[in-house]
């Protein structure tokens, strides 16, 4: 009932905008004579003044008082008729429009729209999220429980592995402070939470998510996620040193199946085996090179670079660089295609998603 209702709003809305404007009874615009019979008087009122001054003697004045009158004279009658009956005509063409147009729209709709559909209210969705695997119902749910129900902890403990799968980062990092403050902290606990803040900040380990990690290290120093983003962090503020020193004991720590012995050994190859740059002799050779030679030397290097990568693809700076570079030769396709590639070989390395997708927005690829 309420989508029909709606529909014949939506429908009296359109025909009244378009149907009023026609049914409007304008003013019929001045016609020629009319023009002309104005013209004709204005003069017959600048003749008396002159006259009155003597600027034209009474002889003068009466022969043009004779023209002008007999022009005026001369003068057709207005049209108004036939302006009106114009109007007359816009007004039945109008009126024509707003009954056509429902009468051919609703055997459309019958014929090829869901009027049977019944209406899905929000409530409804909700109530029914879990037979439908709604996800997004099932989320909706949960919040709504939690917001009359914040010190559920089950709740939360819910809510933020989903918010995880997600993305929903920053939300996911609210939930676990809220696991946090209701229950005991863990190292996990405390180890998730400055996860899900890094990859909020795109990959950023910031000075609030190392708070954490240094807590979580205080009650199991010998936790794998804190330990792998205390690294990361050592990395990203230059102490290189350190961040091998810590994935390299890490590493030593982990069992040889432990499903981030990958993401550490990539890392460590990372820092250990940088992209090699431009040695001296070839900045100096570039500097003398033509434009072309410059250039073409250039594309050589990308080449190489890519090459590389696709050899070992684990080099998360080394497939930002590659797709800078491409954007700079101007060569777009291609960066689409190396974005494409680093992010399904990266998909399993914890914030290279995060960052390859702000570096796609920061160069207007998406």
């Amino acid at each position: 009932m309420i989508l029909w209702l709606a529909m014949a709003g939506l429908t009296a809305a359109v025909m009244a905008a378009l149907v009023w404007p026609m049914m409007r009874r304008a003013p019929v615009a001045a016609s020629r004579a009319q023009f002309d019979a104005a013209v004709y008087r204005d003069q017959l009122a600048e003749l008396e003044r002159d006259a009155a001054r003597g600027i034209i003697g009474p002889a003068e004045a009466d022969a043009a008082r004779n023209e002008v009158s007999c022009c005026i004279i001369g003068t057709p009658a207005t049209e108004s008729g036939k302006g009106e009956e114009e109007t007359k005509s816009a007004g039945r063409s109008a009126l024509l429009a707003a009954l056509l147009i429902p009468l051919v729209a609703v055997p459309i709709y019958l014929w090829a729209g869901s009027p049977r559909l019944p209406d899905l209210p929000l409530q409804a969705r909700l109530d029914n999220a879990v037979e439908s695997n709604d996800l997004d119902a099932l989320v909706a749910r949960v919040e709504s429980h939690l917001a009359k129900n914040p010190g559920d902890i089950a709740g939360w403990q819910v809510l933020a592995p989903v918010y995880r799968r997600m993305e929903r980062y920053g939300d996911a990092a609210n939930a676990y402070v809220r696991i946090i403050s209701l229950g005991t902290p863990t190292a996990d606990l405390l180890a998730d939470y400055a996860e899900m803040q890094i990859y909020a900040n795109q990959g950023l380990v910031t000075t609030a998510a190392v708070a954490p990690l240094r807590e979580a290290l205080k009650l199991d120093p010998k936790n794998p996620k804190a330990r792998f983003f205390m690294a990361l962090a050592d990395k990203q503020e230059g102490k290189t040193a350190e961040a091998l020193a810590g994935w390299k004991a890490l590493l030593a720590d982990s069992a040889p199946d432990a499903n981030w012995r990958r993401l550490v050994e990539n890392e460590i190859a990372a820092v250990e085996k940088p992209t090699p740059g431009p040695t001296k002799e070839q900045v100096a050779a570039a500097e003398e090179m033509t434009a072309a030679d410059r250039e073409t030397m250039i594309r050589g290097m990308v080449d190489g670079l890519e090459e590389r990568l696709k050899a070992d693809g684990k080099d998360l700076d080394g497939w930002r660089r590659l797709i800078n570079a491409r954007m700079v030769l101007g060569e777009r396709d291609k960066a689409k295609a190396s974005l494409d590639e680093a992010r399904m070989v990266m998909k399993e390395t914890p914030g290279a998603l995060t960052q390859l997708d702000a570096l796609a927005k920061q160069l207007g690829m998406e």
